[in-house]
């Protein structure tokens, strides 16, 4: 199914494929969550997705009636899908693929997919006035939301919409103040590379060239990976919901979360206090080191070697 063929059905199916760009993925996942809020839910996050439990959920019989709901966002195609479309029936099936666009498999549902491609300029702005509508932001003007959309990356646009919504008279001015560049090179950055398994090395030296202190950086990595551990207890004794807001007292943007939600309930507790023995020696190390970028690289290795 095409995007505009997408945007004029009147209703979206009980059973769905979505599949392509983050961030309609993000965008449509939310616009799902009124039509199953009064079901009885189950939703699979990533690796944690296992057919048995997905098919033992859609085919029992609420206690109380309700119809079921499987959600299931992940990067890879969960298997067996075209088991749980026959038994799907008038429950919900939504799906929210993040991964390899080459391995979807759209033919079990039919026609009812659609694969998003990164929004241009017109598409992201009508979203925009979509989302602003419905959460009553009115202090935006147009020149200002195509000033906004130039400094982001598009994927963090609505919640930088939410944070400029709490500011009487929005310019320029205050978007260049209040908005992150998160197009410049973060600490961050390095990490999740770092975890993602991607060149993350010539980064970490751009950023010790760029003159960033060598302990700053170890600190932001240490504080980087407690938070990654708060996740992992979050999620393992309450649930993937909220973990941000909770750990964090806010909310970060919901593509960012996902990601660090991903990560942190693929490491296991023993190997966080491997970590964070590793990180407590390079911070000894570090103050007492006449090569500071030495231990710095020695310490990411280290943690490297250990994913």
């Amino acid at each position: 199914m095409k995007l505009w063929e997408f945007k004029k059905l009147e209703k979206i199916p009980n059973f769905f494929l979505f599949y392509g760009d983050e961030f309609y993925l993000d965008f449509y996942y939310k616009q799902i969550e009124p039509i199953i809020k009064n079901t009885d839910v189950l939703k699979f996050y990533y690796d944690d997705y296992d057919f048995e439990t997905a098919k033992n959920h859609l085919s029992q019989n609420s206690l109380f009636g309700e119809k079921t709901s499987l959600i299931i966002k992940s990067d890879k195609f969960p298997s067996n899908i075209d088991k749980l479309l026959n038994i799907t029936k008038d429950n919900y099936l939504y799906i929210f693929f993040y991964g390899d666009t080459k391995k979807v498999k759209t033919k079990p549902f039919k026609n009812n997919f659609v694969r998003f491609f990164k929004p241009d300029l017109k598409e992201l702005i009508l979203l925009s006035n979509e989302y602003m509508q419905k959460q009553q932001i009115t202090n935006i003007s147009l020149d200002n939301l195509k000033y906004l959309i130039s400094k982001i990356d598009y994927k963090f646009l609505f919640s930088e919409l939410d944070k400029l919504s709490l500011i009487s008279d929005v310019n320029y001015k205050i978007i260049d103040k209040l908005v992150f560049n998160y197009n410049e090179t973060s600490f961050d950055e390095v990490f999740d590379d770092l975890f993602a398994n991607k060149e993350y090395l010539k980064k970490l030296e751009y950023l010790i060239f760029e003159g960033n202190d060598e302990i700053a950086i170890l600190l932001s990595f240490i504080r980087y990976i407690k938070i990654l551990y708060m996740f992992h207890l979050h999620i393992k004794n309450i649930g993937f919901e909220n973990v941000s807001k909770d750990v964090l007292g806010y909310q970060i943007p919901k593509n960012l979360e996902d990601n660090r939600k991903q990560t942190a309930i693929k490491i296991k507790e023993e190997k966080f206090l491997e970590f964070f023995e590793i990180l407590l020696n390079a911070e000894l190390e570090m103050k007492s080191s006449k090569d500071k970028s030495a231990v710095l690289f020695k310490t990411f290795i280290q943690i490297k070697n250990l994913i």
